[in-house]
């Protein structure tokens, strides 16, 4: 049942129905409030209660994403999910869940591509977004009026798998170049990814503990071990180290929190990302 009421300047309607949340509204004018009230009284007898609660309509991006980070993340092995959920929670999170239309998501892609972000990571950041609106309808029982916005755009091209490998002279170019970078542990990093294969979130997750150098026999080079906790395909597995590798190991300066290197795992502060393209821009005015 409807009840109207007149509050302050406006008039305020309340509909009560057994079993189901009382739902609330104001409007300036009183023939409005009747009419919005004749509307809601219609879809209750169709049964659409969801549509009736307008909870996408009083939800922002920013409440969802906190209770995202707070709830979910600490569940997921990807170490880049909470970074990427902030960077959605930070260009939509006034938006209320349904007023993100997919024309403000194709707009943010096109933000991410212009300022230098690699097509493989607009599509994390994308999928991010996409995870919140999913959580939204299936753990929290908010219906989307026009649907998840994100499923509704196109996704950036990905460039063709590469299967090339380093030319004669390259790698000495490029550890010229990264020998030039002001970051601490770009040629480290380069010279271990060379003499191990290991992916770069496996380098950025390398930790001191677990790295086992072996005792050097007079004047010959030592070798060693590296042991991953978490790889790509979620196991463990130990890596075998080159004296080259554990030169350059002993080349890099030990951080107190235990860390091989500064920048984490799978692009999460995107900071490497910058530090290798201007890598390569070097490497290249080299050749």
């Amino acid at each position: 049942m409807a009840f109207i009421l007149q509050r302050g300047g406006g008039w305020q309607v309340k509909i009560r129905r057994k079993g189901a949340p009382t739902i609330s509204r104001t409007f300036d004018l009183k023939v409005d409030a009747e009419t919005w009230a004749r509307e809601v009284e219609r879809e209750y007898q169709r049964g659409n209660i969801a549509a009736l609660r307008n909870d996408a309509g009083r939800v922002t991006i920013g409440e969802v994403a906190d209770r995202y980070l707070s709830e979910v993340v600490p569940l997921k092995r990807d170490h880049s999910a909470g970074t990427h959920t902030r960077m959605a929670k930070s260009r939509f999170g006034a938006f209320f869940l349904g007023s993100v239309r997919s024309v403000d998501v194709a707009a943010w892609r096109d933000e991410l591509l212009r300022s230098g972000y690699s097509p493989q990571s607009v599509i994390h950041q994308l999928n991010a977004l996409s995870a919140l609106f999913g959580h939204v309808e299936k753990e929290m029982s908010i219906a989307l009026p026009a649907g998840n916005p994100v499923k509704a755009i196109r996704k950036p091209a990905q460039p063709k798998a590469r299967d090339r490998r380093l030319r004669a002279g390259e790698l000495d170019y490029l550890l010229a170049a990264a020998a030039m970078s002001r970051a601490v542990g770009v040629k480290e990093v380069l010279l271990l990814a060379v003499e191990t294969s290991m992916r770069m979130g496996e380098l950025f997750s390398l930790r001191w503990e677990y790295i086992k150098i072996n005792p050097g026999k007079g004047k010959k080079s030592t070798t060693g071990t590296a042991h991953l906790l978490d790889t790509k395909n979620g196991e463990s597995r130990t890596v075998a180290l080159s004296s080259a590798a554990v030169e350059a190991l002993h080349a890099l300066p030990r951080r107190i929190d235990g860390k091989v290197f500064s920048w984490k795992p799978n692009h999460e502060n995107g900071s490497f990302e910058k530090v290798w393209q201007r890598t390569l821009d070097r490497a290249r005015k080299l050749g």
